[in-house]
């Protein structure tokens, strides 16, 4: 790509962030935590708060019965709450999705889960950069809609799926030579979730409903990895898997609006 491109693209991200910092001035400290409020709190159906009081409840009863480690329960919650805020297009998952992958950075490093670590970190990145394009897809859908203050999904193209599975297969193959550098005992299964996570975070980012089978794809296997050594970690996974299933098929129906 060509110098022109690049200060485009550079131009074109200042652009945007001026926009979003003078949207921030404009409400100020107190107009932020407001909005901040309203996108947790405000919006739900009775369902859907039946929904995630379940969900949470499951990760708590776990903990409860068999009290494995307070830090991975509450990874373990605010994970779930992460989840089923993107399943819901809020751009506060990213809150909670910061808390939840800084846990599970200190996690993975204690259960030496070194290829997970290189995961967390590309995940605690990406919260800062999804914030940022969900904040810019909800200003954009505010302009037609005022009182619209959530994601809205979209399709990805034939030519967005070869380069999702493309990206995927490469980061794979990726990640499995670097374990097998380092001795791992079976870098090409360790490697798959990379694949999967780190494709199924640009879906999410550009807020496009395909990610959610690259979740399930994710959920399954950590489900496999965590087994036998954190049961809240467990616990979390198979609600991730369930979430994931639930997200799809709602994201795809609000896609196929857009048509």
């Amino acid at each position: 790509m060509d110098r022109e491109y690049w200060e485009a693209l550079r131009l074109h991200l200042k652009e945007n962030i001026n926009k979003l910092m003078e949207k921030a001035k404009e409400l100020g400290v107190h107009g932020i935590f407001r909005a901040l409020l309203e996108d947790i709190f405000l919006g739900w159906k009775p369902l859907e708060v039946v929904y995630l009081t379940i969900l949470v409840g499951i990760q708590l009863v776990v903990y409860l019965n068999q009290p494995d480690s307070f830090v991975g329960m509450i990874a373990g919650v605010t994970g779930i709450i992460n989840v089923i805020f993107v399943t819901k297009g809020k751009v506060s998952n990213y809150l909670f999705g910061l808390i939840n992958v800084s846990i599970y950075l200190y996690l993975s490093i204690d259960s030496g889960f070194y290829g997970e670590v290189i995961t967390s970190i590309y995940f605690l990145l990406m919260q800062f950069v999804g914030t940022y394009l969900w904040l810019l897809n909800v200003q954009q859908n505010q302009k037609t809609d005022e009182k619209h203050h959530f994601i809205k999904p979209k399709k990805l193209s034939v030519l967005g799926w070869v380069k999702a599975i493309f990206g995927m297969t490469v980061i794979w193959g990726i990640f499995g030579f670097i374990y097998k550098s380092i001795g791992a005992n079976r870098p090409f299964r360790d490697s798959v979730t990379d694949g999967t996570n780190y494709v199924g975070q640009w879906l999410m980012n550009g807020s496009y409903s395909a990610q959610w089978l690259f979740w399930m794809g994710t959920n399954v296997f950590s489900i496999y990895l965590w087994w036998g050594a954190s049961l809240e970690m467990t616990v979390m996974y198979w609600v991730f898997l369930i979430n994931s299933i639930v997200g799809y098929i709602r994201w795809t129906k609000e896609a196929r609006k857009k048509e």
